[in-house]
């Protein structure tokens, strides 16, 4: 594949992982996720040398996790295009890992792994989906075994934030992060339909408005606009509600379940939910 030298933010049919690289936290893995997930692998490798982790995507921060723990991972992807092209963004190799390229909701693999992360795969898969989602992780699980899986979620009491993000952030000094990060969950909320999926169309149009009445940068804008021109006919469910979520796990048979939230403001709607067999 090959990758653009820049981004134009006239473009409307950017493939995800085309840029790949220029999306910021939380549409990938934060370092805090990922020092949770280091911690609870470390406690299974530490009874379980042998242990059996399936990652479902291509995730590099993921994939780095389980090299720097000497766990070799089975990667699910829909693509292997995706996978190469993921793959060839990182500085670190990847050897010895297991590549299987294969719709999620089609994995049979029954009690086989240990360990299963996502990241917004709850996102990903369509809403008629959800509950076959959980079920195929459920039985893709070994007793004991645990699935870690991060998405967008509506939470009782949650109000539609975007126009005060907006104004916190947009200039913001010091800001350690871009624009998008503080605002993506936010825009995607506001932007999606009575489904929850995401109106690309409209969130662009919207970045324009706030660019034409100086509420954010040309830098941001420009920044901004190509992680929200997927091609036309791109699905993602940018909203989920909580209640949708406990519905569709309980149905698959998942009774030990935890939510936990990190420190980020930005990754309030973020929960990571671990599902235990």
């Amino acid at each position: 594949m090959n990758m653009p030298t820049a981004l134009s933010s006239t473009k409307t049919n950017w493939n995800y992982a085309e840029i790949w690289d220029q999306f910021p936290v939380p549409a990938r893995p934060t370092p805090s996720e990922i020092k949770l997930l280091e911690s609870e692998l470390k406690r299974r490798l530490a009874k379980n040398s042998r242990l059996k982790l399936l990652i479902l995507g291509s995730t590099i921060e993921y994939r780095s996790l389980a090299r720097h723990l000497g766990v070799k991972p089975y990667v699910a992807d829909f693509s292997r295009a995706n996978y190469e092209a993921l793959t060839a963004f990182s500085r670190e190799k990847f050897p010895g890992e297991h590549f299987i390229e294969i719709n999620w909701l089609d994995i049979a693999a029954d009690g086989t792994y240990d360990v299963i992360v996502g990241h917004r795969v709850m996102n990903v898969v369509k809403h008629t989906d959800l509950v076959r989602m959980f079920a195929v992780m459920h039985r893709a699980l070994k007793p004991e075994g645990v699935y870690f899986c991060r998405g967008n979620v509506w939470l009782p009491k949650d109000k539609d934030r975007l126009a005060e993000l907006v104004k916190a952030y947009a200039f913001k000094k010091r800001r350690p992060h871009p624009l998008f990060t503080y605002l993506e969950v936010a825009l995607y909320f506001h932007s999606a339909d009575r489904r929850g999926y995401v109106n690309y169309p409209l969130a662009r149009r919207l970045a324009k408005e706030w660019l034409k009445d100086g509420r954010i940068s040309r830098a941001d804008y420009e920044r901004t606009t190509p992680l929200i021109s997927m091609p036309k006919g791109t699905k993602f469910r940018g909203l989920i509600r909580r209640e949708e979520i406990v519905a569709a796990y309980t149905a698959a048979g998942f009774k030990q379940v935890s939510w936990l939230f990190t420190r980020e403001d930005y990754c309030r709607n973020m929960p990571i939910i671990k599902l235990s067999k």
